[in-house]
């Protein structure tokens, strides 16, 4: 009472209202049970379709996730995360990393509702192979392009202030920061990434649920390997002009060096799709 008092008379004296701190709606705390019931309500659509399957990928998400940043804390020097990291950032990825999973749960119950031969065709091993195989060659043909088109779109000033700069909060990566995005920004990502998935099954007229599992999760964890801040790729076998690797698979210079710079190096795992390889760049420093 009496600081409001004080703030009266100021006022009152002075002419200036003080204005009360504004907070940005990415540092407003969310609820627990927010998330718990975001998780939970797929359940209910069990007379509808079996979803077994949505929580067996996002919990094998979730696990795979835990053990990739487990295994980077043990990996990395410890002294690192109370140096190079914010507490803002730590809290911030702990409230939001699991976000995008729930989201993409909910994606694939609505597909499951909608098309059920997409995640339920044969089980014969032969047939998902083929299915295993237009996934992959769906992603390196048309996702790889489009994130990248995407990616540079996300950079115009206008979104980089709506939705993207979320994202770039985190100058210093770890394996979390590649699952934190703006709330709005996990939508444009499910609708870049999904024709993976679904292409294959419109194309092919088949695709299977563990296709599905295995491609989600592998794309966890080598988005979490682009992001754990580690030096270890600087060999020719990486750099070199002449060597496939540096155009077929990145590495977490790469992209480390667009978190460091904010205008390179924005393909997604495959630098072949960065067309202008003279404008790619590596960070200055990193973890390890």
């Amino acid at each position: 009472m009496k600081v409001a008092a004080d703030d009266a008379h100021k006022a009152s004296t002075t002419g200036v209202v003080s204005k009360a701190p504004v907070v940005l709606k990415s540092q407003q705390k969310r609820p627990l049970y927010v998330d718990v019931v975001c998780f939970l309500l797929p359940l209910l659509a069990f007379p509808l379709t079996p979803v077994w399957t949505v929580y067996l990928t996002g919990i094998v998400r979730m696990v795979s996730t835990h053990a990739f940043l487990s295994l980077h804390y043990l990996a990395c020097d410890k002294d690192n995360y109370a140096t190079k990291l914010s507490q803002k950032q730590l809290v911030r990825e702990k409230k939001d990393y699991l976000v995008g999973i729930i989201l993409h749960m909910w994606a694939q119950l609505a597909l499951q509702v909608l098309f059920p031969g997409m995640f339920f065709s044969s089980d014969a091993p032969a047939a998902v192979s083929a299915c295993a195989w237009r996934t992959f060659l769906t992603h390196v043909a048309l996702v790889e392009p489009l994130y990248y088109a995407v990616h540079r779109w996300l950079h115009v000033p206008e979104q980089m202030k709506q939705m993207h700069g979320h994202h770039h909060m985190s100058v210093n990566t770890v394996p979390a920061t590649s699952l934190v995005q703006n709330f709005t920004e996990h939508f444009i990502y499910i609708a870049t990434f999904g024709p993976a998935m679904i292409l294959p099954y419109f194309l092919g007229g088949a695709q299977h649920w563990a296709v599905i599992l295995a491609y989600l999760v592998l794309f966890d964890v080598v988005n979490a390997y682009g992001h754990t801040n580690f030096t270890f790729c600087r060999h020719w076998v990486w750099e070199s002009a002449w060597s496939p690797l540096r155009y077929l698979f990145y590495t977490p210079e790469f992209h480390l060096g667009h978190h460091h710079y904010y205008n390179c190096n924005y393909a997604l795992f495959m630098p072949l799709w960065y067309v202008r390889r003279r404008h790619a760049r590596r960070p200055p420093h990193a973890f390890i």
